[in-house]
């Protein structure tokens, strides 16, 4: 009998179907979470956020003694979160401080605790750490153009039915130019009538850069089935190229980050698994403007760019990704190499990440010495 092959780097077989999990994710809206405990599910996890004295805590949603959700508890005394079934009670750290049911001589406080998760809130939106190491700094996961207070994000979450891999490849092969074709966003544009596309690793080593390498004519011809497209004369105008000081950059990070500039207005599509068939995309729009610029920007965004971009160019691919048997033979080709480096890159950080695992197990967290 053949013993089984290893998944080769940078096949589907060796990607993390729940997500990689050393890294801050976006959760919720902070104006979703008060003092009543929200559920939310991700990376697998079942997760309740509830708001104490201001700050928002993250514990995982089932009470050990019947596993009854938390997030179905109140909050019966400050700092903490009470199971609705028999009263025990959690601090925000997650550990046991009552049994209400067994009365105040109850030997479970101090002796069971769920876990807790750290939290932050930045532009009105929550972030949670799901990792088993200590927390790396937000800046190191979270760009820069959503952590800074001076420009005006809006934020935009949808559901996809899919997994979180497909919400991420499509940046980096040369889709735009066929699925978004007709698109109000590129309606009036020249667009090639093919591309290829070029990529290289940030210099951090956690992210591709993508570029188109070489783009066709408006119109080309092809021997076996004549011109492509058809017709072009009512596209004008060129795609603009970044000027000076405005964002150049299109790439994709990890844990599953994609980063487009538009100008001066930077794209944000973050994808978040929550189980292997469903993700949850957080799509942020960031740009600096202030005054009256940003008073015209906030309508301009309201009633036409959020319908042009986020309901019907980014709507386009939610159909792709939702379409797509993410699980059926490929037969990948010249324009999929950003395609093969990305997951190579998200096998490579679930490999570290499993052998992180595998050593806290055998050894315990914290007791490795000099390497």
């Amino acid at each position: 009998m053949n013993a089984p092959q290893q998944a080769l780097p940078g096949s589907k077989a060796a990607l993390p179907t729940l997500g990689l999990r050393e890294f801050w994710y976006p959760a919720l809206l902070s104006k979703k979470v008060g003092k009543k405990p929200v559920p939310i599910k991700m990376l697998g996890e079942e997760i309740a956020f509830f708001r104490d004295d201001g700050k928002v805590y993250a514990l995982y949603n089932r009470c050990p003694h019947r596993g009854l959700p938390l997030s179905c508890g109140r909050r019966e005394f400050p700092g903490t979160l009470t199971c609705l079934y028999h009263g025990w009670t959690f601090n925000t750290a997650g550990e046991c401080v009552a049994a209400l049911n067994e009365g105040p001589q109850s030997s479970i406080p101090g002796r069971v605790k769920v876990r807790s998760y750290p939290t932050a809130e930045i532009n009105g939106v929550i972030f949670v750490y799901m990792g088993n190491k200590e927390p790396r700094p937000l800046e190191e996961d979270i760009p820069e153009e959503l952590m800074t207070t001076s420009n005006i994000v809006h934020t935009h979450i949808e559901e996809w039915n899919c997994s979180w891999m497909p919400a991420l490849e499509n940046l980096q092969d040369s889709h735009d130019i066929f699925v978004h074709r007709r698109s109000l966003f590129y309606l009036f544009r020249k667009l090639p009538s093919w591309a290829t596309v070029g990529v290289s690793l940030t210099d951090d080593g956690r992210g591709v850069d993508i570029r188109y390498d070489k783009m066709g004519p408006a119109q080309a011809e092809y021997e076996t089935v004549g011109k492509y497209p058809r017709q072009v004369w009512w596209r004008r105008f060129k795609i603009n190229s970044p000027r000076p000081g405005q964002y150049p950059k299109t790439e994709l990070r990890l844990p599953g980050v994609v980063r487009i500039g538009f100008s001066d207005l930077m794209y944000v599509r973050w994808a978040v698994p929550v189980d292997a068939d469903h993700v949850r995309a957080f799509l942020f729009t960031s740009r600096h403007a202030t005054g009256l610029n940003g008073f015209v920007y906030r309508l301009y965004y309201a009633f036409i760019a959020s319908w042009i971009f986020l309901r019907f160019f980014i709507g386009q691919d939610k159909i792709v990704f939702e379409k797509q048997d993410y699980s059926a033979p490929e037969r990948l080709s010249q324009t999929d190499t950003g395609v093969i480096r990305w997951r190579r890159l998200v096998a490579e950080a679930a490999r570290q990440e499993a052998g992180d695992d595998a050593i806290e197990a055998k050894f315990g967290a914290g007791q490795l010495v000099n390497g």
